[in-house]
């Protein structure tokens, strides 16, 4: 008797729940938010006046698709660790993408020193692209924080570490529209590296910003 008037009580007690969207869905709904905020800051910043040339190179179009595969499905990744059960193969989503973006950039880095040596290897200071890429992030970030935490918080550095790196990438994708640096260590330290930084430093907060909550 004491076992069902516990089982009565926590029915009794127990709040509904409303089942979250399936992943792809609810992945559509933050590039339904993402994508407009980028396009806004776009066109604040003006486009480069060279990127239709750019455009029309190989190996920009492919830095700039891995970089949009690499946020889609680091973002589909986050979303699917608040799933319990989920299978690990679905958390590792963005490492085809992402291996495909260090290695082209790694390519351009080689190419530019066989060709023409360290005065090829421009490198100097560029304060603009941290900011840039986490001002450009901001919006894709705290739409996919509010969507994470709905989920349910068993791995709180990896989930925000994957939600970190999607908005990142997003904003880098983004930032190569506006901001003219194309050198392949350049991109490789500033843009790639903060991409990177943010994501790392995202995840060691990750049970600040994710943290275990009482009823799970």
């Amino acid at each position: 008797m004491e076992t069902d008037r516990l089982i009565d009580a926590l029915v009794a007690e127990t709040a509904p729940v409303r089942r979250l969207p399936p992943p792809r869905r609810r992945l559509l709904s933050w590039l339904a938010v993402s994508l407009p905020a980028l396009a806004m800051l776009v066109a604040v910043m003006g486009l480069r006046h060279d990127l239709a040339l750019r455009l029309a190179e190989p190996r920009f179009l492919t830095q700039e698709t891995a970089a949009l595969a690499t946020a889609l499905t680091a973002a589909l990744a986050a979303l699917y660790a608040g799933i319990p059960g989920t299978p690990r193969w679905r958390l590792t989503l963005p490492l085809l993408p992402f291996a495909v973006w260090t290695l082209s950039l790694g390519q351009q880095c080689w190419h530019e020193w066989l060709a023409f040596g360290l005065s090829g290897m421009s490198f100097h200071p560029d304060a603009e692209c941290i900011p840039g890429i986490a001002m450009a992030g901001l919006a894709p970030a705290l739409a996919m924080l509010a969507m994470i935490r709905r989920g349910a918080p068993f791995q709180p550095r990896l989930t925000v570490g994957l939600a970190t790196l999607a908005a990142a990438a997003l904003g880098d994708a983004a930032l190569r529209l506006f901001h003219p640096i194309d050198a392949g260590l350049m991109v490789l330290v500033w843009q790639f590296g903060t991409v990177l930084l943010l994501a790392l430093l995202a995840a060691l907060a990750g049970r600040q910003l994710l943290p275990l909550r009482k009823n799970l």
